[in-house]
């Protein structure tokens, strides 16, 4: 059984909110979601689709910085092992 939809929105807010602002990893989610405001990305306010696609992206994976990749690697696996 899945997790809650809201669970996986909360965790991707909080994985987007600690990326670098001024990095590439933050910089590609920005034109990956274009029609998405600044403000929204900021704050890591995404919908279930986006959430997927971030997931799913090996592009965003590698235009992290390596804190970031390996914060990223566990919510991947979060997401998809426990949740």
């Amino acid at each position: 059984m899945s997790a809650p939809l809201h669970i996986k929105l909360g965790l991707t807010k909080n994985f987007v909110k600690g990326i670098d602002k001024t990095g590439p990893g933050f910089e590609y989610v920005r034109n990956k979601f274009p029609n998405v405001s600044d403000a929204k990305i900021k704050d890591g306010v995404f919908i279930g689709p986006q959430i997927r696609e971030i997931i799913q992206d090996k592009q965003f994976a590698e235009d992290l910085n390596e804190t970031e990749r390996i914060a990223g690697l566990s919510f991947k696996r979060i997401c998809k092992d426990c949740l």
